[in-house]
């Protein structure tokens, strides 16, 4: 008698599941006798069933009403998107895990799927806001169930193509406040930038008026300082002023290389401010950084912002970008008495920090500036 090929068995054995599938939704009902053995002989199985037939057992499953959830959650929690599909839009009692595992993998199609489920909890909406592409993210907004607490804003805040999309709807529906504008400038688009710079301004002013000075905390960095940093930029190129931007002002590098190297120079000109450097310098260092690839009318526009805006201003933005803890602002403190390129003196207000004050700032806000 011929022997059966090897491929042959393992092609066999690989079909079991799937027949079995499609024996057990064949039928309308199931006893509790038969839904046990087709739940066990499913979660034996599944590990070693290929993509094809996992995809037509999850596209069976969900249709009958007696199919196992067991089986279900791991289908639902499938690597493979087509197959988790189905079970996702589908079937109901899948668990947080397992929707918030899929929201943070995607693709959109999954994420699509979950945003639209009666089950979906704010930790998931978070994992969608996070990960998702516009067009879901769209879609969560669209649910009147969705709290736009400070959580989820903030999730919202932390990709720029998501704030430049959305920053508009979420000032007019009240939930992007100046806190959120003066972190996230860098993402910004430029119409979020100007309210921002606004945001910053009447942080400033409140800062001195809670003080009681009449003059806003201005860095005073030595001058050699200011040379070495204007020759950086001449001379040695935009790492070399990038490091240096970042040691004086005590910022994240990166976020200084983005400056320079990626944003649109309204970031860059702020920290310019924020040294305390002259138009002319500032007209100079900007034409050296990125006047080959921007407008005359741009850096024209650029250095209007920096005549503009106070130097207090520019200090409430700079320290939003350092911010972070306490541990790290006293380490920041720490280090900077070390730094040779740090100022020369600092006023002791401008590191009193404002987080004492959002309250107030916000409600000025909604007087002044959001309610339109």
């Amino acid at each position: 008698m011929a022997k059966t090929p090897k491929n042959s068995r393992d092609h066999t054995r690989d079909e079991v599941l799937l027949s079995a599938t499609e024996l057990f939704v064949s039928r309308e009902f199931h006893d509790e006798r038969d839904v046990t053995l087709y739940r066990e002989l499913a979660l034996n199985l599944l590990p070693q069933t290929g993509e094809t037939d996992r995809r037509k057992i999850a596209c069976h499953l969900v249709r009958h009403p007696d199919a196992p959830i067991e089986v279900l959650k791991v289908l639902g929690h499938d690597e493979d998107p087509l197959t988790a599909y189905p079970v996702l839009r589908n079937t109901a009692d899948l668990g947080p895990d397992i929707l918030k595992c899929q929201a943070e993998r995607g693709p959109d199609s999954l994420r699509k799927a979950i945003a639209d489920r009666a089950d979906l909890t704010a930790g998931i909406a978070i994992a969608i806001a996070r990960n998702g592409g516009i067009d879901v993210i769209e879609q969560l907004l669209s649910r009147p169930d969705v709290l736009l607490d400070e959580a989820m804003v903030s999730a919202l805040c932390e990709r720029p193509e998501t704030l430049q999309h959305f920053g508009d709807e979420l000032i007019a529906r009240k939930v992007l406040k100046g806190e959120h504008l003066l972190n996230h400038f860098p993402r910004l688009g430029k119409g979020l930038r100007r309210e921002a710079i606004a945001s910053a301004e009447l942080a400033s002013l409140i800062q001195m008026t809670r003080t009681g000075t009449h003059k806003a905390a201005r860095p005073v960095f030595k001058q050699d300082v200011l040379a070495k940093i204007e020759t950086c930029a001449l001379a040695d190129g935009a790492e070399a002023f990038s490091g240096a931007l970042s040691y004086a002002l005590g910022l994240p590098e990166d976020l200084v290389r983005r400056a320079v190297e990626i944003d649109t120079g309204e970031t860059l000109v702020i920290c310019l401010k924020a040294l305390g450097v002259t138009e002319a310098v500032a007209g100079r260092i900007l034409i050296r950084l990125i006047g080959a690839h921007t407008p005359l009318a741009q850096i024209r526009d650029l250095l209007d912002i920096f005549v503009n805006i106070s130097h207090g201003a520019a200090l409430v933005l700079v320290n939003r970008w350092i911010g972070g803890s306490s541990e790290r602002q006293a380490d920041r403190a720490a280090t900077a008495a070390h730094l040779p390129l740090h100022q020369e003196t600092v006023s002791p207000r401008r590191t009193g920090g404002l987080s004492g004050n959002w309250q107030e700032i916000e409600e000025i806000e909604e007087l002044l500036r959001f309610s339109r």
